[in-house]
């Protein structure tokens, strides 16, 4: 008994957590980082005030845990997406659409919890960094694999490419959040996927075919290789019915 009143206590705890986090993230998208207070956030959990500061004992360590969830969550998606794909493109693509459209959504949050801690060696002792390298992680295997498959530049180091990836998303997201219309996400991001692509996929040299063009020319020889079959075979049939008939 006493064992089941504890896991009870525990699940009640856990309970509140998320509900907790979920207000705050609720509150953060819907009043933004200055309308985003304690009580509004014990409001929409409802709970009292100084409920929350059992759970958290500050703000800031609130704010950081709300990151830290949005980050796994993240994680776990972006891993899903990529194991859903196996051409490069079409990876980025749904990294490039699922890391713009959570960070469009969730940006007051994320300013607002990394701004004391950006530049700073603090952050990276939080959850917070352990989990963002976990999910930037994700971005680095796709390109590692498209190196390995000869269709992104290993000229270019994984780094400089996952800061231009998620840098320019960011800025992208920050960007239209300050437009009063909402963002068509699909446009914004196959545009600048346009440009970020054009700087990382490995191109043939002047002079050399490139893949599809190759396809093509298999496609051709294959053709004319079927078509000589299909003759050559007609006149075998062709030559025995004239045997036949003599």
């Amino acid at each position: 008994m006493p064992e089941a009143a504890s896991k009870t206590r525990r699940e009640k705890v856990e309970e509140k957590e998320r509900a907790i986090l979920a207000a705050t993230r609720a509150v953060f998208r819907d009043k933004g980082p200055e309308d985003a207070k304690i009580t509004a956030i014990a409001q929409a959990a409802n709970l009292a005030e100084g409920t929350v500061y059992l759970y958290f004992k500050n703000k800031q360590a609130l704010l950081m845990a709300a990151v830290s969830e949005f980050y796994a969550e993240l994680t776990q998606d972006a891993e899903a997406a990529v194991r859903a794909a196996h051409e490069t493109k079409v990876r980025l693509t749904a990294l490039a659409q699922l890391h713009f459209s959570r960070v469009l959504d969730e940006w007051p949050l994320i300013a607002e919890a990394m701004g004391p801690y950006l530049p700073s060696r603090e952050y990276r002792e939080t959850e917070a960094y352990a989990l963002n390298r976990r999910y930037v992680a994700v971005f680095d295997g796709v390109i590692r694999d498209g190196i390995s498959r000869g269709e992104i530049r290993a000229d270019v180091s994984v780094a400089v490419m996952r800061d231009a990836f998620y840098g320019g998303l960011e800025h992208f997201a920050r960007s239209a959040r300050l437009r009063d219309s909402q963002p068509d996400t699909k446009a914004e991001v196959a545009q600048f996927l346009t440009v970020f692509t054009a700087g990382i996929m490995d191109r043939p040299s002047a002079g050399v075919l490139d893949g599809a063009r190759v396809i093509r020319r298999l496609q051709g020889v294959i053709t004319d290789i079927e078509d000589q079959l299909r003759a050559g075979q007609q006149g075998d049939v062709d030559m025995q019915d004239g045997e036949g008939t003599q």
